[in-house]
């Protein structure tokens, strides 16, 4: 496997211009990416459900102020291996999930992220046959791309379907069927299982996978 590293993304002259403060990169990142980090919050605010009253245009505006701190620090921290909304989305995702644990007083932090959805069935035997096939998934997501991770969480651990994930992430729904198309087809290949195990059927991921047998 070679360690060289893919090619930047076309987006970094822009990211940089926004660090920098550039007139035209701001307003660009206000029309264009304000939906983004929105979409972020309102996710955070539906899984932690904060009894304090959230204004959700300060919470944005307070964001948007931590992205430019010290100099755009954050900002240049991108470095172009992915595209911006999905690197944007993740950094908003995880600055909200903490603000909004502190509010609900909730210790659980960013652990909620990577959370496969819950099975309701409870014998000993289906519980450990799940827990497997959950293990197994995992550790081929973690290897997949930034990107890749992205989609798997908007589809399968939010639940949007492709129209909302392409406003979500500024795309064309037939764009986005077609890369959750070759995503399951890619995550087949890795597991290398013909047939999941029945128990696999609680996970919608791993149900779909199976149907592209």
């Amino acid at each position: 496997m070679s360690d060289a590293r893919p090619p930047k993304h076309d987006e970094s002259a822009f990211v940089l211009a926004l660090a920098e403060g550039q007139h035209d990169a701001v307003l660009r990142f206000d029309r264009q990416y304000r939906r983004v980090i929105g979409h972020a919050l309102g996710v955070a605010l539906r899984r932690w459900r904060p009894e304090a009253p959230v204004e959700p245009d300060d919470y944005i505006q307070d964001f948007m102020g931590y992205l430019f701190l010290d100099q755009g620090k954050r900002l240049r921290s991108f470095e172009g291996r992915s595209a911006f909304a999905s690197w944007l989305y993740t950094v908003a995702l995880r600055h909200f999930q903490r603000a909004m644990s502190r509010l609900a007083r909730d210790r659980r932090s960013d652990m909620v992220l990577t959370r496969l959805p819950e099975r309701e069935e409870r014998r000993p035997d289906h519980l450990a046959a799940v827990a497997a096939d959950a293990e197994r998934l995992r550790a081929v997501v973690r290897d997949l791309p930034e990107r890749d991770r992205l989609y798997i969480r908007l589809f399968f651990v939010e639940g949007l379907n492709a129209s909302e994930v392409a406003r979500t992430l500024g795309k064309r729904p037939s764009a986005v069927r077609m890369h959750k198309m070759r995503l399951l087809e890619r995550l087949k290949i890795l597991l290398d299982e013909p047939e999941p195990h029945p128990a696999a059927a609680a996970s919608p991921l791993l149900q779909q996978i199976g149907e592209k047998s």
